[in-house]
């Protein structure tokens, strides 16, 4: 395992509503998303965000980008690793060896989820237990953590603080209510990295677990028959999405890869920083819009 040199977290946040999906199931929904055994709450593999980034990567460098100056392997391989590896001497099986990634990629961790509501379309619901788990990723990645959560480990039951916006007494989620029981608190890290959520509620670990448990979106598709522009036989079935205005992110750790790598970990960084921005695009059903995301990088430690 390589030395990770340096962090950076990359935040996405969903455009459209976003498949990653976990397989067949058994159960009424026959496309569920990928859940995190001990929690249940929706994130999106590892595997799947390093194949997205490593796409997105391959789609948008330009042909003139594709080999680096410091080494005449592909940027793309160095940077993701690599099965099998051609080096300078030949092409053939025997030339090929295994390249480990200069990079290291986590799950795509939930952290804000949207929830209908009587005070807007709707809000974002956040917990504890979220909290803490970004305050443990942000030290990770040699940063100090949030200050303020202190205030925040004593939410229970259908009690709420409002962390972001003005909201104020009983607040209707979906089908339940919490109440705001004091003044927002404040809580200087997301102010300043999470911008976009305007209407943050933190709501108790158990009111956040049945939110995320029976609040996803749910779709049905139905496959025509081409010759009699009816539904086809066991052609219905029923597909879990996360929302649109889902908050993830991943944290990313750089270093030097194998193979006698000549950049650096901060070069490497760059590298991927200067190619993978804006938009993303991540999980199944490219081809129907699904999976769009913002992304925004959040710089780490050194």
């Amino acid at each position: 395992m390589f030395k990770k040199e340096d962090w950076e977290m990359l935040k996405f946040y969903a455009v459209s509503p976003v498949h990653a999906g976990s397989g067949m199931s058994t159960g009424a929904v026959d496309l569920p998303i990928q859940r995190e055994r001990h929690t249940n709450w929706p994130h999106i593999q590892a595997s799947g965000v390093k194949g997205a980034l490593r796409a997105h990567f391959r789609d948008f460098l330009t042909e003139e980008e594709k080999y680096s100056d410091e080494n005449i392997n592909k940027v793309e391989d160095i940077i993701f690793g690599t099965e099998g590896y051609t080096t300078l001497t030949g092409n053939d099986e025997s030339s090929k060896n295994p390249c480990p990634a200069a990079i290291s990629v986590s799950d795509a961790k939930l952290f804000a989820f949207p929830v209908r509501s009587d005070k807007a379309p709707f809000v974002w619901v956040t917990c504890p237990a979220v909290l803490e788990r970004l305050d443990r990723d942000l030290k990770m990645m040699k940063q100090e953590g949030i200050t303020g959560i202190d205030d925040c480990r004593n939410i229970k039951d259908s009690n709420a603080l409002c962390l972001s916006g003005d909201m104020q007494g009983s607040v209707l989620l979906e089908d339940a209510v919490v109440d705001v029981v004091s003044a927002a608190a404040v809580i200087d890290y997301i102010n300043e990295n999470f911008k976009e959520l305007e209407r943050l509620l933190l709501i108790s670990d158990a009111m956040y677990d049945y939110c995320v448990s029976t609040c996803t979106e749910v779709q049905t598709q139905i496959k025509i028959d081409e010759k009699t522009g009816t539904a086809e036989t066991g052609g219905l079935r029923y597909e879990e999405l996360l929302p649109a205005d889902t908050l993830l992110y991943s944290v990313i750790g750089f270093g030097r890869g194998g193979l006698d790598n000549h950049l650096q970990a901060e070069t490497v960084r760059d590298k991927l920083k200067d190619v993978v921005k804006d938009f993303m695009q991540i999980g199944g059903d490219a081809t129907l819009g699904r999976g769009m995301c913002r992304i925004e990088w959040i710089g780490g430690g050194e």
